[in-house]
């Protein structure tokens, strides 16, 4: 995140470090993304909701902030935020998976 397209550009001021705002927006565009493919994939019927796939989320997000060395309550934190993003992703599909 230190080199950045803004970072490169020619007679500008250069910032390596983002700003409060600019972490924030990427992290909003980042969850409207993923809400968007995944209700377009819910939508399609193509991935049904089940242990299965929520263990697998939850090893992978466990692998990623153990890779961060995020503490257990940011671990946690992140848990209960993607299981949060899959509800309202679901919520916002198809009337079927309700």
């Amino acid at each position: 995140m230190l080199t950045t397209h803004r970072d490169c550009k020619h007679h500008v001021k250069r910032n390596a470090i983002p700003s409060l705002g600019e972490i924030e927006g990427r992290v909003a565009v980042l969850e409207i993304v993923a809400q968007s493919a995944l209700i377009h994939v819910f939508d399609e019927g193509e991935v049904d909701i089940d242990a299965a796939f929520l263990s697998q989320m939850r090893r992978a997000l466990h692998r990623k902030c153990k890779e961060l060395k995020l503490d257990g309550e940011d671990t946690a934190s992140a848990l209960s935020y993607a299981e949060e993003l899959i509800e309202a992703a679901v919520n916002s599909s198809h009337p079927i998976h309700q």
